[in-house]
């Protein structure tokens, strides 16, 4: 009976943190101001009420008061009563050292080439949808759980789409070792499920030399929910209060799915690998991104790494990075019954990284994406980009459309506008050049190869170095320690004597020739902490390019789903932060999905160990 009772108070006080969050939120929105020049004026006036400082004073008090209240008050009451599940471990018996299936890369960086040595590489790809999806309804991880549906959307060919892994596998002929990297169509994967994709690699990896296996996430919307928080949270919990036999929220059938696709990609990347040459190219995206939340800090680039065989019969393969949110087909909530207000979309994709495949296939190419400086920035194009009314105007054509047009830039970055006219006809005119190119009823509508720089591709030279560190960190995010703690999501969760509750994570330094230079990140970064500026400013280590003083890019999402990584100083779970280019006060409750406060500083010093070690 008191078990029953705990259950219940457990559910009412769950949904008492989703609707004050909730309605949090949409208030903000109410919030508006003028510009910044207006507010450094009235900061110097006596009506301190009106000034900016004065606002930003209260945003600031406001944030600390919703902290406390969403963390230390109904997040922590709630801690208190549930109960941990039977999946938790003791954090004063755990020994890192003997927890499995960590890689930690190589001991040894290089500068040069080893002799005559050249870049090998092998491409694989297979699908991650259950045996059973067609017949069973699985939920979308997507913003409201219970959601389900058990259809894919399909291509403008016809062609269902699919949920991919695709993989890479990586040699530079030094002999120090083979390098995956994984990037799986899902929001975001636990560095618990890492271990379990890495577990059914294991003997793969001892009998080819793989010393780094990396599974990131595209970080789709519209995917099968692999964190647990959209299938039933509230099952899972009263589940786990009452049963020893612990029951996770991620479906263990998509998590088997997962495991057996990204090792027959791997088996294949290894049985096609073959020697060529690597070129390296970059070019500016800001048009197609933008960064929805202050601080505004965002890298506008794209990145290319080109692999050229040999061999004459062998196919080549793009890998291309840039932060961006695939979640351009995740708002389709319209009704089209007019009697109803609201509806969800049942069917999933893969959002933009499919279509900007095809065109990348079409053209005769492997192609690979991996997450970059996710942070809070997403698509922008509107809702098509072209002002075309006459489309079928939903949220997964905005997807078809936008996935398009990034695969034609990444084909096209060091090709003349001549050379890109050629690869779009060639291709099949995708975004419909012909029909709405500078016609009168299509004002808005852009042509993708105008206007766009030439870049050079550089060749690189056959080096590789990747090294990686794994260690502990606190939870102090009551909200994620719940849903680790109770088992609905993956995370392996540990807790100390003193009823503090931490989690396993790692970080990665990666050099490709002198061209590439990475931080993989286990989180979603926020910018600021990557590329300085004012939103940087209170945290205790140096922004990342600033400490290294190089070129560095960052790979989000990679081997854990983090959340969102944020300045302390700005850490807020349901608050304002303020926009100093709008000069107005944006909304945020990106940290309601963060290990919380200390994760930035665990993860950036980590790597910064890292980096020193080698460098």
């Amino acid at each position: 009976m008191k078990k029953t009772i705990t259950a219940i108070i457990a559910v009412l006080l769950c949904l008492c943190i989703i609707m004050p969050t909730a309605a949090f939120a949409q208030s903000t929105n109410e919030v508006s101001y003028n510009s910044v020049e207006e507010y450094v004026a009235l900061a110097n006036e006596e009506t301190v009420d009106e000034s900016l400082q004065t606002k930003i004073f209260f945003a600031k008090l406001l944030n600390k008061i919703s902290n406390f209240f969403i963390n230390s008050v109904l997040a922590n009451v709630l801690n208190a009563i549930i109960p941990d599940s039977a999946a938790v471990a003791d954090y004063e018996k755990f020994d890192i050292n003997k927890y499995d299936n960590f890689y930690a890369g190589m001991d040894k960086f290089i500068d040069e080439p080893q002799g005559d040595k050249v870049w090998s590489l092998g491409y694989g790809k297979a699908s991650v949808l259950p045996a059973d999806f067609g017949t069973k309804k699985y939920a979308k991880g997507a913003y409201i759980p219970y959601i389900f549906g058990n259809s894919m959307y399909k291509d403008e060919d016809g062609i269902e789409e699919d949920l991919m892994v695709r993989t890479v596998v990586m040699d530079d002929g030094s002999g120090r070792g083979k390098v995956v990297f994984i990037a799986l169509d899902a929001m975001g994967f636990a560095n618990a499920d890492v271990r379990l994709v890495r577990e059914g690699l294991k003997e793969i990896a001892k009998k080819h030399n793989i010393v780094s296996i990396n599974v990131s996430c595209t970080h789709i919307h519209t995917g099968i929910d692999s964190q647990g928080v959209w299938t039933d949270p509230i099952g899972c919990i009263i589940n786990n209060i009452f049963s020893k036999n612990v029951r996770y929220g991620v479906e263990r059938s998509f998590i088997d799915a997962v495991v057996k696709g990204s090792k027959k990609a791997v088996e294949e990347a290894l049985a096609e690998m073959t020697q060529g040459k690597l070129y390296y190219s970059k070019t500016d995206v800001e048009d197609y991104v933008f960064d929805r939340t202050a601080p505004i800090a965002l890298d506008p680039y794209l990145y290319k790494l080109e692999f050229v065989p040999f061999a004459e019969n062998a196919t080549p393969t793009i890998i291309a990075t840039y932060g961006c949110h695939p979640e351009s087909a995740s708002y389709d909530w319209a009704s089209a019954d007019p009697e109803k207000t609201l509806s969800f979309d049942t069917k999933f994709s893969p959002d933009f990284i499919w279509h900007a495949e095809k065109v990348i296939n079409a053209a005769g190419y492997n192609f690979i994406f991996i997450q970059g400086n996710v942070s809070t920035v997403t698509s922008g194009r509107g809702l098509t980009g072209d002002g075309i009314d006459d489309f079928p105007g939903n949220a997964h054509y905005t997807a078809v459309r936008y996935g398009y047009e990034i695969g034609y830039i990444i084909l096209g970055m060091s090709m003349t506008t001549e050379e890109r006219i050629a690869l779009n006809e060639a291709t099949g005119d995708r975004l419909d050049v012909a029909i709405y190119a500078n016609q009168p009823d299509y004002p808005d509508y852009t042509i993708w190869y105008e206007g766009r720089e030439t870049v050079e591709a550089v060749e690189v030279k056959p080096v590789l170095n990747i090294k990686h560190k794994q260690f502990t960190v606190r939870i102090d995010n009551n909200i994620i320690t719940l849903l680790g703690k109770t088992s609905v999501a993956d995370n392996f969760v540990l807790k100390d004597d003193m009823g503090r509750h931490y989690t396993v994570s790692e970080v990665g330094y990666l050099e490709i020739g002198e061209n590439m230079k990475v931080y993989m990140s286990p989180g979603e970064t926020f910018g600021e902490l990557f590329l300085g500026g004012s939103g940087a400013q209170g945290f205790e280590l140096k922004p990342i390019r600033e400490y290294t003083g190089e070129d560095i890019i960052v790979m989000d999402l990679m081997n854990d789903a983090a959340g969102y990584v944020a300045n302390p100083a700005n850490y807020v779970l349901a608050g304002l932060q303020y926009n100093e280019f709008s000069g107005e006060f944006d909304s945020d409750t990106w940290c309601l999905i963060s290990y919380g406060k200390g994760a930035a500083p665990a993860f950036i010093g980590s790597f910064y160990e890292i980096y020193d070690s080698v460098r």
